[in-house]
């Protein structure tokens, strides 16, 4: 006859309990910090900041309205939630069929911050042809990602439109 031994039930040890107890709590006070329901409001602590454009920069829709006025296809933008790359405002969509964000900036050095983030996630996706510029504050960062600009010249108009904003 051979013993094993027996392993009590790591959860029924005391300190693992309280451990998973004070996790089970922690995330419960988390989700109802952020609960809208009950009276709370889009302000309430731990509810994230609502996104606003930054001043001093070209602003998402000025640069939307100016891809448009050079005869450019711009689809599905929208703010991406919640705001990626250190920015005050973004907001991705589609441009003849190739990806893009725009985002504002507050200043140089978070600018600078964002344009190295962009890049970094394009490197870890494999991006293939990706540009990231900006205008005062604002970065403009286009990534075809599907190929659907092999030739480079879908990407030089949106680059070219976009570039007469730091004319203004």
């Amino acid at each position: 006859m051979v013993l094993v031994p027996v392993r009590s039930n790591p959860l029924h040890q005391p300190r693992v309990r309280i451990a998973l107890t004070a996790a089970i709590l922690a995330c419960a006070a988390a989700t109802s910090a952020c609960s809208k329901t009950g009276g709370g409001s889009a302000g309430a602590p731990g509810a994230a900041p609502a996104a606003t454009h930054v001043a001093g920069t070209p602003h998402t829709d000025e640069v939307l309205d100016t891809i448009k006025s050079a005869s450019l296809r711009a689809e599905g933008f929208a703010p991406p939630q919640p705001v990626p790359f250190g920015a005050g405002y973004c907001e991705q969509g589609r441009i003849e069929g190739i990806d893009t964000l725009i985002c504002e900036f507050a200043d140089d050095a978070a600018l600078a911050q964002g344009r190295r983030l962009v890049q970094e996630e394009w490197g870890r996706e494999g991006v293939q042809t990706g540009v990231a510029i900006p205008a005062k504050h604002t970065l403009l960062g286009v990534a075809d990602r599907g190929h659907h600009d092999p030739n480079g010249k879908t990407i030089s108009r949106i680059l070219t439109a976009f570039q007469s904003l730091q004319k203004n």
